[in-house]
């Protein structure tokens, strides 16, 4: 889901454990800041920095116009809340999070605001909690398996760990289709994928894809073939473009970037895809840039981050970003939809917080 799929293949060299985007972002946050606070000098000028980013992403920068709308919800941890129900109709979700790592309960928000807790200290959710683009769907881990739960009806699809799968092996969502239909399964440890499963939300068939070795689904197009990457171009550093293939065709595309590298020696190769939209991160010294292009590999959107922005993934209208406060413990994250017309504010959420968003999966 992510789920928050900030750097994961860079973060295997740091965490070892894809499912732990949490950590994900955490890894990233540090990296980032600690590069910025060195050209700085100190931390309070760093703090400063990201203030004087703030105005000049308001006078517009090259490529992106910019917009800001008040926001639609404050995300507030509740005094006290109802558990999700364990069967029955409780509406679609708009929102999975914890408001801190380790301690804290983990909600679901569902669109009309109303928040259920799915449990005490949970797994952190990104990497294995997902939901549904159309927030109908929630995934989860379960006892060596993985159940996706129907939120408008009672309808519960569970998958087992396949054959002679490893014990410390767990299921994280890899790619949604953006019809919500099919959800691809990667079962894994450590980023070692064993085994690919599709399930089909409608029918609850789950099937095995058909991949050639090295190959890995990375997202599912509206036609229904799945988008492969050959993953030998994860080793090859510094990489300024990417080839993806489509299952069914054997068609190909690159993704070029003008941006800066798309993986190197400090940043691992990251790819989401949402429908007909792939999105990629180029890295220009600290400057982080998204990278949008359509099914045939043409670049048609170029949106460059400010240092306290983080990238989260595709969303309806444009792409996620988290913009980070000065004072995380006290303050609040600022979730905003991205696009080449401007920024709209979706959400507000705890500064501590680890989110994911309708669509969230590995890629």
């Amino acid at each position: 889901m992510n789920p928050l799929g900030d750097a994961y293949r860079q973060l295997d060299q740091d965490t070892h454990n894809y499912a732990d985007a949490g950590r994900a972002l955490s890894v990233l946050r540090r990296r980032r800041a600690g590069k910025a606070a060195l050209v700085a000098g100190s931390a309070a000028v760093l703090v400063i920095a990201g203030g004087i980013g703030l105005q000049q992403r308001l006078s517009g920068p090259p490529d992106v116009a910019t917009t800001l709308a008040s926001p639609t919800h404050v995300i507030k941890p509740p005094a006290t809340a109802p558990r999700l129900p364990s069967a029955g109709s409780v509406g679609p979700g708009a929102m999975v999070y914890t408001a801190c790592r380790s301690a804290c309960p983990t909600f679901l928000v569902l669109q009309n605001g109303q928040q259920h807790v799915l449990g005490e200290r949970t797994v952190n959710p990104p990497g294995n909690i997902t939901l549904s683009p159309d927030g109908r769907w929630l995934g989860q881990p379960t006892t060596g398996g993985y159940e996706v739960r129907d939120l408008l009806g009672g309808t519960v699809h569970t998958l087992q760990p396949p054959a002679g799968g490893r014990e410390d092996s767990a299921y994280s969502p890899w790619a949604w289709s953006a019809d919500s239909r099919r959800l691809i399964l990667g079962y894994h440890a450590s980023g070692d994928v064993s085994a690919y499963a599709e399930l089909d939300l409608g029918s609850g068939r789950i099937t095995k894809p058909e991949l050639s070795m090295g190959q890995e689904p990375v997202g599912v197009l509206p036609s229904g073939e799945l988008l492969l990457l050959d993953e030998s171009q994860y080793g090859k550093t510094p990489l300024d473009r990417v080839t993806l293939k489509l299952a069914d065709s054997g068609r190909t595309m690159v993704l070029a970037s003008e941006a800066g590298v798309l993986a190197d020696a400090d940043h691992g190769l990251w790819i989401q895809v949402s429908g007909e939209r792939i999105f990629t991160l180029a890295h220009s010294g600290d400057a982080v840039t998204v990278l949008e292009f359509d099914i045939t590999g043409k670049r048609v959107a170029r949106m460059p981050l400010l240092a306290d922005q983080y990238p989260v993934g595709p969303v309806a209208d444009g792409f996620a970003i988290i913009q980070v406060p000065q004072d995380q413990r006290n303050g609040h994250q600022k979730l905003e939809s991205l696009s080449p017309s401007g920024r709209r504010l979706l959400f507000e959420v705890p500064g501590l917080a680890s989110i994911v968003l309708p669509g969230a999966a590995r890629h």
